[in-house]
């Protein structure tokens, strides 16, 4: 979350950013590798929670953008 947050704050407008986007930019911040299954799963059940908003068909990770809402 803290990443979606941060790249809201450069972009200047809140609009939709591409997932793939947002899991390769905190895989790239990691000490330890974590696989991007699990950073997925994290973001789809965020999703469902209710935290960020879904543009897109969540079949893979290219294809759905998310926003906080």
């Amino acid at each position: 979350m803290n990443t979606v947050k941060k790249l809201h704050q450069n972009k200047q407008n809140k609009d939709f950013i591409k997932s793939a986007r947002i899991i390769g930019e905190v895989m790239g911040h990691l000490d330890q590798y974590i696989g991007d299954h699990f950073f997925e799963y994290r973001v789809r059940r965020l999703i469902v929670n209710g935290v960020f908003d879904l543009e897109g068909v969540p079949k893979a990770m290219r294809y759905y953008s998310i926003k906080i809402r």
